[in-house]
């Protein structure tokens, strides 16, 4: 029974730092304003660049599911925050 509970607990702060992350990864790309090299995003987080790609395709995923008017493009090894184009003309 504690087993359960320590890995339950351990999801939960697997889920907590995710977001914290890609949180980091938000902030980054909206203040920036242009694209922003894998690389360096890697090593705001801390995190290798694997890492980094999947919280990055976790968030473009949200965005798409979600509905949002902005969305995150890859741009060979960078990435940019923009606005959708459906949103552009309105």
């Amino acid at each position: 029974m504690a087993k359960q509970a320590d890995r339950e607990d351990n999801k939960r702060m697997d889920e907590m730092e995710i977001k914290k992350l890609q949180g980091v990864i938000e902030a980054i790309l909206f203040t920036m304003g242009e694209s922003v090299e894998l690389e360096r995003i890697a090593a705001a987080i801390e995190h290798d660049e694997e890492t980094t790609r999947k919280l990055i395709n976790g968030l473009m995923d949200q965005y798409a599911e979600e509905g949002r008017g902005i969305r995150i493009i890859e741009l060979d090894r960078s990435y940019q925050m923009c606005t959708k184009k459906k949103c552009m003309n309105i």
